[in-house]
């Protein structure tokens, strides 16, 4: 049977929450998950959806995604796509399903003629060489982030 990529429905949330979790606890972020089934299944039913996800099935089991936003950049003048997430399981990595899902959001960003971004941690090496093999650019970048607590504070 092998890899299948799909597009995630609101039928999907449980689901992509259980694999979202599993990201935020690879990555020693899981306190930091607010999202709930209800809440991605409300984004995803939304008109237009507010997040896009493709789901990823190994043998019929659901293995990894790919989650993104449509974006408005203001000095490019136009839409990109801002890929949030993508992950597999320990068990389905090798298995080509990270690329799969990388080549089916590429698809999705090509159709509407688009540019893909996303954010990749300094030290993950392995993800950055997964990201030159398939032809993305790294640029230096560092990320800010300012939480409404810390703005009250400031």
């Amino acid at each position: 049977m092998g890899v299948v990529v799909r597009p995630a429905s609101a039928a999907d949330a449980e689901v992509l929450h259980r694999l979202m979790l599993g990201l935020a606890e690879h990555e020693d972020l899981a306190a930091f998950v607010a999202a709930t089934p209800a809440s991605l299944a409300q984004a995803l039913s939304a008109t237009p959806p507010r997040a896009a996800f493709l789901l990823a099935e190994l043998n019929g089991r659901p293995v990894g995604y790919v989650s993104w936003t449509r974006v408005y950049g203001i000095w490019r003048g136009g839409d990109y796509l801002n890929l949030d997430d993508l992950f597999v399981v320990q068990d389905a990595r090798g298995a080509g399903v990270g690329e799969a899902l990388m080549r089916a959001f590429a698809d999705e960003a090509a159709r509407d003629g688009l540019t893909a971004r996303w954010e990749v941690s300094a030290d993950n090496h392995a993800a950055q060489r997964f990201y030159l093999r398939l032809g993305a650019e790294l640029e230096g970048k560092v990320i800010a982030r300012w939480t409404p607590s810390a703005m009250g504070e400031a």
